[in-house]
């Protein structure tokens, strides 16, 4: 019985089983649904620190107490290495890596730059007080009273229509063929040519000729080929002027066409002949009887003229022996050869080729000719017309209000400008005009007719174009201008028509000083002009500078990771304590913070370095006042204030401080951050994990030209170009090097 109650369990110890369960289960149900549990808080014994002093150098601490009261050791180490002490529950762990470096902001000192000039057409009519106050136009409504020039407003009144035009039709007679055929007829005709069989050489020589100078020359046969050369005595010999007439033309050398008589042959069978006409008429040399071909050249001209002693001329002209070089000449011709004197041109000698008999052909051509023979006629009739034309239409008035002064606030309304009248309608025939044959469809002469005559032109429908012009400072005018009471008349039959009635009356005045092209408007005279310019705008121009800064962005701050441990296995852990990135140069980016390393419990990242050569929107300075460089400085980054220079700055601004990252991420890790006042005087003293500041720029003299012009005119409120010793009154703001992190424990 005993040994069965001792393996078995009683009904109470079951009770109690459940009940304890049930008490473990409902003290779990709030682990497993939050996923954390509260931990005791224990009480604090120390801390150590390891950090960078600055340049590199490692420190660490040790404090003890439950106010860190007591520093164990505080000193410069090579290397940090944590001792745990016995008896700890719990270590409190925290690490923060090194911070990125600032960014550059690249600054040059801006980049002041003046714009412009820019034009604007402004019209001078709607301009308002919200145009005019518009900040980058600084301009005023005294710019333009004062620069603005004269104004008014103008309407034409309508102008009436044309009367319709008259036609007059006439009627011309005429009796045309219409139907004919063609005949062919045939001709013949015959004639004879003639040509020379065979020719024959003539001589003419010995002759002699007393030539003006008293020269003498000379020249022989062959027959006298023995010879001593001639003589310079005065003998009389033929003279050369009158030489035997050869007895045949020298021209019938060339194969010519001689009509000797013609025979034709008419289409009645009948024959005629007519005799060939008289050879023409030839000219002669020297009388002596000799035809020269028709391009013979004239003595002693160019390259038809040899000297006697060629050895083509002996060849040529074997008969002409004795000569005197000195005053003789030879022309030469395939067959002729002329021998003159070189001082009166007179012939003395030639020589020529002779036909000695002909023979004759005869020939005949046929032609014919195409003779058109009407066969009918018929009456042909066709029309012309004469158009006279109806008066035309009349102008309405011309009128103006009063001259204003340009400003702010003109307003120019039509109140009622009427279409121009319409043409009176045009009187034309309904019937066709065309040419036509045999009986003509209307008389010699007609006039067409509506309703005796073409409409008059017509008028607009009311008396009076009207406008209103002005404004509440000027005083506004209603224009009335007369539109035209009568169109031009109709044409009649008999003439033209008479111009209509034009419209005169005008109020408050006519227009006399030439600006008027369309139906309404206005016209300007400028203030630097004398004419006056209808319908146009004011030119307005203006200059102005703008400038911005540059800045860099600051680096991030290391990360902050903490967390709870029971022990450590290891006793000997390497600490690494993150180093802060380099600043930005040159508008670059700052370099990234290393990470700070526990052994193998703990890494907090480095924070990114800044971004760099950041550009702020460009800003449109305003304007220069004299003397601003020496005014005291205004609130960085202020609006304008009279007496103080403007100054605006960009960058250098402080990184965010490191904060815990990772409290939520297991049920160990929700110990609050590091609260004593000792580790966060260390921290904020050595800015523990900041990233370096972003660099900048400051310039303190924020101005630039501003410089605006009214038709040509500066504006007396424009400001001139500041000088280099405020546009050049500027300062950088240097970017800072990340900071780094720390390791912190304690317990």
């Amino acid at each position: 019985m005993t040994k069965q109650k001792k393996k078995g369990f009683s009904m109470v110890e079951i009770m109690l089983l459940l009940l304890f369960v049930s008490l473990i289960t409902a003290a779990l149900t709030p682990v497993v649904t939050k996923k954390h549990f509260k931990m005791p808080r224990p009480a604090s014994h120390g801390a150590y620190m390891c950090y960078d002093v600055g340049g590199g150098q490692l420190h660490e601490v040790r404090f003890s107490g439950k106010a860190l009261t007591t520093k164990v050791f505080d000193r410069n180490v090579a290397q940090c290495k944590f001792e745990p002490p016995e008896k700890v529950s719990y270590f409190h762990v925290s690490a923060i890596g090194g911070g990125g470096g600032g960014g550059d902001s690249g600054y040059e000192g801006g980049s002041y730059l003046t714009l412009g000039p820019y034009t604007e057409q402004m019209y001078p009519i709607g301009i308002t007080a919200a145009m005019v106050d518009e900040r980058h136009r600084d301009i005023t409504a005294n710019d333009f009273l004062n620069f603005g020039g004269k104004i008014y407003a103008f309407v034409h009144g309508a102008a009436s229509g044309a009367g319709g035009d008259q036609l007059y039709a006439t009627r011309s007679d005429s009796y045309p063929c219409t139907k004919s055929h063609k005949e062919t007829h045939t001709y013949t005709t015959t004639y004879r040519t003639s040509s020379c069989d065979g020719w024959e050489t003539v001589e003419v020589e010995d002759y002699h000729s007393d030539d003006s100078s008293g020269g003498t020359s000379n020249w022989g046969s062959d027959s006298d080929s023995d010879r001593d050369p001639p003589s310079t005595s005065h003998e009389k010999d033929p003279t050369p002027d009158n030489p035997d007439t050869p007895p045949d033309n020298p021209n019938h050398g060339v194969e010519q066409a001689t009509q000797e008589g013609t025979a034709t042959v008419h289409p009645d069978g009948t024959t005629t002949f007519d005799p060939d006409p008289p050879p023409p008429a030839v000219d002669k040399i020297n009388g002596g009887g000799i035809q020269l071909p028709g391009n013979f050249p004239i003595p002693g001209v160019g390259n038809n003229t040899y000297n006697l002693k060629d050895n083509k001329l002996r060849l040529d002209l074997p008969k002409f022996r004795f000569y005197n070089p000195n005053d003789s000449f030879a022309m030469l011709h395939p067959k002729y050869a002329f021998l003159f004197s070189r001082v009166s041109n007179d012939l003395l000698a030639y020589t020529y080729q002779k036909c000695t008999g002909y023979s004759y052909s005869t020939h005949s051509t046929v032609r014919t000719s195409v003779t058109t023979v009407c066969d009918q006629h018929r009456n042909y009739y066709t029309y012309g017309t004469a158009t006279y034309t109806g008066g035309a239409g009349a102008a309405g008035a011309v009128c103006r209000s009063n001259i204003k002064n340009g400003g702010v606030g003109l307003e120019h309304s039509v109140v009622n400008v009427p279409a121009n009248g319409r043409d009176g309608n045009d009187c034309y025939p309904g019937y066709n005009l065309s040419p036509e044959y045999d009986s003509p469809h209307y008389p010699p002469t007609y006039c067409t007719s509506c309703s005796g005559r073409p409409e008059d032109g017509f008028t607009a429908g009311s008396t009076y174009s009207t406008i209103t012009f002005g404004s509440t400072e000027q005083g506004v005018d209603t224009v009335n201008a007369q539109n035209s009471p009568h169109g031009g008349y109709g044409a009649s039959c008999s003439g033209d028509g008479a111009n209509g009635t034009p419209g005169t009356s005008c109020s408050p005045a006519t227009v006399t000083e030439g600006c008027s092209p369309s139906r309404y408007g206005y016209c300007l005279k400028r203030w630097n002009k004398s004419n006056w310019e209808a319908n146009t705008t004011y030119e307005y121009k203006y200059t102005y500078s703008q400038n911005y800064l540059q800045y860099g962005l600051p680096g991030l701050q290391g990360q902050y990771k903490t967390m709870v441990i029971r022990s450590f296995k290891d006793k000997d852990l390497l600490i690494t304590i993150g180093k802060g990135g380099a600043k930005g140069v040159d508008g670059g980016q700052g370099e990234s913070g290393t990470d700070t390393i526990f052994g193998n419990v703990i890494t907090a990242k480095g924070g990114v370095g800044g971004e760099g050569g950041k550009l702020t929107p460009s800003e449109k300075l305003i304007g220069y006042r004299g003397g601003a460089e020496s005014w005291p400085a205004g609130v960085t980054n202020a609006d304008y204030v009279e007496g103080k220079r403007i100054v605006r700055e960009e960058g250098g601004v402080d990184p965010d401080k490191p904060m815990p990252d990772n409290l939520s991420s297991n049920i160990m890790n929700f110990l609050a951050p590091q609260d004593s006042v000792v580790i966060s005087d260390i921290m904020e003293t050595y800015r523990i994990g900041y990233g370096g500041k972003g660099g900048g720029s400051r310039h303190n003299c924020w101005f630039g030209e501003y410089r605006k012009w009214l038709d040509g005119g500066e504006l007396e409120h424009s400001y001139p170009l500041p000088p280099d010793a405020c546009r050049n009154n500027y300062e950088r703001i240097e970017a800072e090097d990340g900071h780094s992190g720390a390791l912190i424990i304690r317990w």
